[in-house]
């Protein structure tokens, strides 16, 4: 798994549509500016919700103290030790430290708790899937210091019900004309099909259910 700092993320050759749904989410975090926010971007799997929590990391992430963008967390948290992988990255990227070691996930909490509530940070949790990996890696709101973000990306529904407590953003698929775009972009490398590929293009964009995953991906093969 990659640690995010100081560069920012790629977030796409063509954001269509992007832009909206970044600002919704700044802007429903910018409230309360003092308070620790933590908030969940859900949605299904190939929706954007990780390429919309990278936009919003770029954008905003300067204006912390520290800054971490854990991808792939569902996966990372089966491996070996993947708890305290988790953990010791998250430290790292904040502590802009070399890596440390922590001997089990117990551990890390307490470090966690004891470093990050001194601090105004952002943190995006990417693809998490279960309660268990909240709990290790941002438990409470008592863990941040105030101003502190916390970003969530889920598909599972039953999670974003345990997270009934925080800002939820649901994330909706692309309109038919977003969708178009975006497929064309890929598939023509410009913002609209040529006359002749409209018809064709509009019964391939049918099939994507929205998704700009599937549309990146049909674009490639025209």
């Amino acid at each position: 798994m990659k640690i995010a700092n100081n560069k920012c993320l790629f977030v796409a050759h063509h954001p269509v549509g992007l832009k909206s749904r970044v600002q919704d989410i700044i802007q429903l975090l910018s409230s309360k500016s003092n308070e620790v926010i933590i908030a969940g971007i859900w949605g299904k799997g190939g929706i954007g919700k990780t390429t919309i929590a990278k936009a919003i990391y770029n954008e905003v992430g300067q204006s912390f103290e520290g800054k971490c963008f854990l991808a792939n967390v569902r996966e990372v948290w089966k491996q070996d030790n993947g708890p305290a992988n988790l953990q010791e990255q998250l430290l790292s990227s904040i502590l802009k430290s070399r890596r440390m070691t922590l001997p089990e996930a117990e551990a890390g909490k307490t470090l966690l708790k004891e470093i990050l509530c001194k601090k105004k940070v952002i943190v995006v949790l990417g693809d998490v899937n279960n309660e268990d990996q909240l709990k290790a890696l941002c438990k409470s709101h008592e863990w941040f210091g105030q101003g502190s973000r916390i970003i969530i990306t889920t598909r599972d529904q039953h999670l974003r019900n345990i997270l009934r407590v925080i800002h939820v953003y649901s994330v909706k698929e692309l309109d038919d004309n977003k969708s178009l775009e975006l497929f064309s972009w890929h598939a023509f490398k410009q913002a609209i099909p040529k006359q002749v590929f409209i018809e064709l293009s509009r019964r391939v964009v049918s099939s994507s259910g929205g998704l700009p995953l599937a549309l990146d991906i049909l674009g490639l093969f025209i």
